[in-house]
């Protein structure tokens, strides 16, 4: 059985003060008990040194936690070391990184002024049948966060992305996907700092986290974006 665990950052909104870019990051691994593992002691470690246990921990949260009040000193004084270890140790865990990274101001015109929905699904599946590839014949179970705009029901993401995993990857076997709570799937929680390390690079020219995860990378889909 195959995990993969997707999450993304940014948006595809083209308002004033909306992202420039928007990422897609899958997590993959045959050893989610392994991935659980590793961020169930993350977390403990983070609890037992004060976080509040009503905060998410997330890549963005402990990067910005010295603006946060409740969080203890030693922790926002070392967060940047806590976000290393937490990174290297997701990547140690058998779990494989992809993503793709888009330039929204370069997309074209149709794909800029499509109804909501169908440029995410669009990337989102060409970023799933090339880590696919006809390789992964066996049951996989894709895990997306319920919490994500991008996927809800009215442009379904479900049926384009089974459609696209069926036919163009020649996928025999199950795939099922699940639209869970970032809260209680660590799978999740870990994809949510990949995604955020990596996204760090294109949006805010950080590279201290792309380079931890870059080398780790197995398939990588850039329209338009250089780091």
């Amino acid at each position: 059985m195959h995990f993969i665990f997707l999450d993304e950052s940014g948006e595809f909104g083209f308002e004033a003060g909306s992202s420039t870019h928007l990422l897609i990051a899958l997590l993959e691994t045959e050893n989610s008990k392994r991935l659980k593992n590793v961020m169930r002691k993350e977390k403990k470690r983070l609890h037992d040194l004060g976080w509040p246990r009503d905060i998410e921990i997330k890549g963005t949260a402990l990067y910005g936690c010295q603006h946060e009040p409740r969080i203890p000193q030693q922790i926002a004084d070392n967060r940047v070391a806590h976000l290393t270890r937490i990174v290297n140790r997701i990547l140690d865990a058998d779990a494989t990184p992809h993503y793709t990274i888009i330039r929204k101001d370069r997309l074209t015109r149709n794909l800029q002024q499509a109804p909501y929905g169908i440029a995410y699904n669009y990337f989102a599946g060409n970023l799933l049948c090339k880590v696919h590839n006809g390789a992964l014949q066996c049951p996989v179970t894709l895990v997306v966060d319920r919490r994500n705009k991008e996927t809800h029901a009215h442009m379904p993401f479900d049926g384009y992305v089974s459609t696209r995993i069926i036919t163009d990857c020649n996928h025999e076997h199950s795939f099922e996907i699940r639209h869970e709570d970032s809260r209680d799937w660590l799978g999740l929680q870990a994809v949510d700092f990949i995604s955020w390390g990596l996204f760090r690079a294109y949006e805010h020219q950080d590279r201290q986290f792309y380079d931890l995860i870059r080398p780790n990378v197995r398939i990588d889909d850039c329209w338009y974006a250089q780091v």
